[in-house]
């Protein structure tokens, strides 16, 4: 048994899931063992699979509860020409009480987009 494996609990019958729960005495640390996600009680020790385990295995243990595919972590990366915030911008000056444009001489917001953006190096 490991951290994410489903469980039928002994002590309160339910469907669970096994979780990492720390064993303290006042400020101590007694160890970690294996406990149901329901009632917290203790259902097993922790052995050293469970720390070399991934960690994709308690998040397949959830969508299969949940019964929807396990969906991967999806990655935005934006282009250079979508990255034209004043905040980037050579002409951005930054003060502690406001914050302006030298080109436009005007008040800015750091994430206002400017057609006339120059990157700062």
């Amino acid at each position: 048994m490991k951290k994410g494996d489903r469980i039928e609990c002994t002590h309160c019958g339910n469907d669970a899931f096994a979780v990492k729960k720390t064993l303290m005495d006042g400020w101590t640390n007694l160890g970690e063992v294996l406990a149901c996600s329901a009632c917290g009680k203790k259902v097993g020790d922790i052995g050293k699979e469970t720390e070399d385990s991934g960690k994709n295995t308690a998040k397949s243990a959830l969508a299969d509860f949940l019964g929807v595919e396990e969906e991967e972590k999806k990655v935005l990366s934006a282009t250079e020409d979508e990255k034209h915030f004043c905040r980037d911008c050579v002409h951005y000056l930054k003060h502690p009480f406001l914050t302006r444009c030298s080109l436009h001489d005007k008040d800015v917001n750091p994430m206002d987009d400017c057609p006339a953006f120059k990157r700062n190096s």
